[in-house]
């Protein structure tokens, strides 16, 4: 740690803990394999038992980092701002990660609605339907494929989900008669409405996903994908269609503006207002995926992760004043559990940290210790909607 620089404002921007699987992909996974999926004993889309457990012990860790950082909260707690979207898994993460961090203390979880109505600020579903807006998505998504050739590199990793589900003897293969990766994709684009690739992609995505709560939950391996998942390699072969599902339809650029425009206003004012150091948003991965697209942040690897937006993983905005200069610099970081973390269920401490990875953001230098110009982040916060 650099004792030039004082770290005086964080906006923490959060990917909700371990849930269970999602009640829209319901009808993909009964349709997509003869098994039987395991049970679970909390609603759809719920933050589970377990994963409020790790969120308490990755806000007990946040709590020490930010002592380390010489960041002490007042103790009405008046320097600290909690708002999570309006969904049960969203605000039970930010409960949960403030008793670890702040245990017995009466602090606000704010959220806008009655549990389980979206807020706008995290809502990725669309506000424009016209044909130019369409026309820019579908030329993105299309640009994407083209430059990484994502369906034909996803190719051996269908192949492997589609053995792990047995997908052959299923109600989807009596329907479209070909294999997992050549079901017909469909970009899905209506007002009030999430974005979404129907088909192969979307289908791949949810059972990925399924499989991968699973593991994070902690069954039993003879459980976990039917026992049919051994490796590592593995994990990431199945996981890549996750991700390329969020890379398409939260990172292309005309979604991710348009996804993030709100979020990014609004951590706009919390940089700029003064009374509050620490700010934590709880929200979704395509909120994390879309704002820094948005925002012009490099591509970026997670070791000891498969996920790009890793589930409990907390994106970090730093600001920093220069105790000589007074001049403001920024920093970035993705923290997040490891997959062996998450699958153990390990409290994280600073004897047992979770990954820390620096952002850097496109176009723009650091100094000779690391950080930004205040204003090279700044700037960026300008972003208008698409």
């Amino acid at each position: 740690m650099n004792n030039n620089y004082q770290l005086n404002k964080v906006v923490v921007l959060s990917r909700h803990g371990i849930r269970t699987p999602l009640l829209n992909t319901l009808e993909f996974l009964s349709e997509v394999t003869p098994y039987s999926w395991l049970k679970w004993d909390h609603p759809f889309g719920y933050l589970t038992t377990r994963g409020g457990t790790l969120e308490s012990y990755f806000g007990h860790y946040f709590s020490q980092w930010l002592e380390n950082h010489h960041i002490k909260l007042s103790t009405d707690n008046s320097e600290l701002f909690v708002y999570a979207n309006s969904l049960q898994r969203t605000v039970a993460t930010a409960q949960f990660f403030i008793a670890g961090a702040y245990a017995g203390q009466d602090i606000v979880i704010h959220h806008k609605y009655p549990i389980e109505k979206m807020d706008s600020i995290f809502d990725p579903s669309l506000r424009l339907d016209s044909a130019e807006f369409k026309q820019k998505v579908t030329e993105d998504i299309n640009k994407a494929d083209e430059t990484e050739s994502i369906f034909k590199n996803l190719a051996p990793s269908f192949e492997l989900l589609s053995d792990i589900l047995d997908y052959k003897q299923s109600n989807l293969y009596a329907k479209y008669q070909c294999e997992l990766a050549d079901i017909p994709t469909e970009l899905y684009l209506k007002k009030d409405e999430e974005p979404a690739l129907l088909g192969s992609l979307a289908i791949g995505a949810s059972a990925a996903d399924a499989l991968l709560l699973q593991y994070y939950s902690g069954f039993p391996k003879e459980q976990i994908a039917w026992g049919k998942i051994n490796s590592n390699e593995q994990w990431q072969q199945i996981i890549n269609i996750r991700n390329q599902y969020v890379n398409l339809i939260c990172q292309t650029k005309t979604l991710a503006k348009h996804a993030a425009a709100e979020l990014i206003t609004m951590i706009d004012n919390l940089m700029q207002q003064e009374h509050h150091k620490v700010n934590l948003l709880v929200g979704h991965d395509s909120n994390i995926a879309s704002l820094l697209s948005a925002l012009n942040f490099k591509h970026y690897q997670l070791p000891s992760q498969f996920e790009t937006t890793p589930i409990g993983g907390k994106v970090i905005f730093q600001r920093f004043r220069h105790q000589i200069s007074g001049q403001y610099f920024f920093k970035a970081e993705y923290v997040y559990p490891s997959f062996e973390q998450l699958h153990y269920g390990q409290a994280l401490s600073l004897l047992n940290p979770p990954q820390h990875v620096q952002l850097e953001l496109e176009n723009a230098t650091t100094n000779s210790d690391g950080f930004y110009n205040w204003t090279d982040f700044e700037k960026r916060l300008n972003v208008t909607q698409p």
